[in-house]
């Protein structure tokens, strides 16, 4: 979240923040989505500045730039962070190579077809992006839809791809995309983050199931345009019969709401009944009380369900108790003692010291993703030199990055400590994706190359 150093660069703004949170909690609210997620974020910066001021002391201080700043004191968590077992992939899961490969990363046509999902997750941000696809795998723009100034309606957009190389699904498919945040309106309904009782929007029977306000109310108003962009598609095109799911970070939090809604929807109308369902979604922030997948899975009109994460991504794990644990990593790391916790009673307050032999006492997750969890590991490997590169000339071997896609249980990806911003990007998503595509034809990546087919983007928010 870019704009939260400046954002805190006056203690002013700071009290303002404290004052409103303190004010909320005993001023009535309206059930209208936006008032309540303005509450909601001034409560969770209240909370954020008990914990780091002793950090945002530093900032507008004529020490160097903001940013340089917030970047100094992300790569401080990170090296903290190591310290502790779960700070990567293989210490929980073990080591490269010892855990098999997701399958469905080995097909050149699978993984192709995964970029052309991870393309239309990141080309609703941009409408002037140029659509590209490969032969067979061209996309089609069909419609976009705009976001509310409040933030309570995410944009939107649908895409057609002509080819589908899955086993088992036939005809065309049809692409919903829904973007994540992009203005401070969008972090705001981020920060609405109280659990809601989501059978306004779907019920699995014998389930006691809540998600994250500020999603479900996104995904409450986009399903009535949703389902009719959709029914107008399927009746423009019968060869339409698999719809996809997707978005990146708070929009792959919205998409799996609003997929949610379609996969348990009793009384479907009868075009969206005879269509396969999938959900893929990329840095998809947690939204659902349980872990559903399972669940959703054994659906009659389910194929795909799948949440693919890059390793160290922050975003992916970040509810409530999982920052307050971040921060009393930090004042640890200062010498601090840790900040008080909720009454909620899966927390529980953190001694004034941890053996860091052990895992770092993570809290039970609040929400969890939705999808079969796939992390993309980024490694170094040794490949045959080519003696193509004067620098390599005498070298039989140099190191090439290569990603692993490993599935990790929701237990497994629980126990996680990642802490980083950086692997949020878009752009760093596509760029792993790419890479599968290319391992799958066989080939690899050198060290220094770019496989990103967009530019670098500087949004690292959720």
């Amino acid at each position: 979240m870019p704009w939260l150093p400046k954002a805190f660069k006056y203690g002013l703004l700071r009290a303002s923040a404290q004052t409103a949170a303190t004010t909320s909690a005993s001023t009535p609210t309206s059930n209208v989505p936006s008032s309540e997620a303005s509450f909601a974020a001034s409560a969770a910066i209240a909370e954020l500045t008990a914990g780091l001021d002793f950090v945002f002391d530093h900032f507008g201080n004529g020490d160097g730039p903001d940013g340089d700043q917030f970047q100094y004191h992300l790569e401080r968590l990170a090296e903290e962070a190591e310290r502790y077992p779960g700070s990567s992939l293989g210490r929980i899961v073990g080591k490269a190579g010892a855990r098999a490969q997701w399958s469905g990363s080995l097909s050149p046509g699978t993984s192709e077809f995964l970029r052309v999902i991870c393309q239309c997750a990141i080309m609703v941000y941009d409408q002037k992006q140029e659509v590209s696809g490969p032969k067979g795998f061209e996309i089609e723009p069909v419609l976009h839809r705009t976001p509310s100034s409040m933030g309570t309606v995410k944009a939107a957009s649908m895409w057609k791809v002509p080819f589908t190389p899955i086993p088992g699904w036939s005809g065309k498919t049809l692409v919903v995309s829904v973007r994540g945040s992009a203005t401070i309106a969008d972090h705001m309904v981020n920060m609405n983050g109280k659990s809601k009782d989501i059978r306004s929007l779907f019920t699995v029977e014998g389930e006691d199931i809540t998600a994250h306000a500020g999603f479900l109310h996104c995904a409450e108003a986009l399903v009535p345009a949703i389902t009719r962009d959709i029914i107008q598609q399927l009746n423009a095109d019968g060869a339409i019969n698999n719809i996809i799911f997707t978005g990146h970070s708070a929009g792959g939090a919205v998409a799996s709401l609003v997929f949610l809604h379609f996969a348990f929807h009793k009384h479907l109308p009868s075009q969206l009944a005879q269509a396969q369902l999938s959900l893929i979604t990329f840095g998809s922030a947690p939204t659902t009380s349980s872990s559903i997948t399972s669940i959703c899975k054994s659906r009659p009109n389910v194929d795909l369900v799948l949440s693919i994460v890059n390793e160290y991504d922050m975003v992916c794990r970040a509810d409530a108790p999982y920052l307050r644990s971040l921060v009393n990593l930090y004042r640890l790391g200062h010498g601090l003692p840790p900040i008080a916790v909720s009454n909620d009673n899966r927390e529980t307050s953190l001694p004034q010291q941890t053996d860091r032999k052990e895992a770092w006492p993570l809290p039970l997750p609040t929400y969890h993703l939705v999808g079969d969890i796939i992390v993309l590991q980024l490694r170094l490997m040794d490949t045959p030199s080519r003696h193509d590169d004067d620098a390599f000339s005498q070298a039989s071997t140099v190191l090439s990055p290569v990603v692993d896609a490993i599935e990790v249980t929701p237990g497994e990806f629980s126990k996680l400590l990642f802490c980083d911003i950086g692997t949020h990007r878009r752009a760093a998503y596509l760029e792993r994706v790419q890479m599968l595509v290319s391992q799958a034809c066989g080939s690899t990546l050198s060290v220094g190359g770019s496989l990103s087919a967009f530019p670098e983007d500087s949004n690292t928010s959720s």
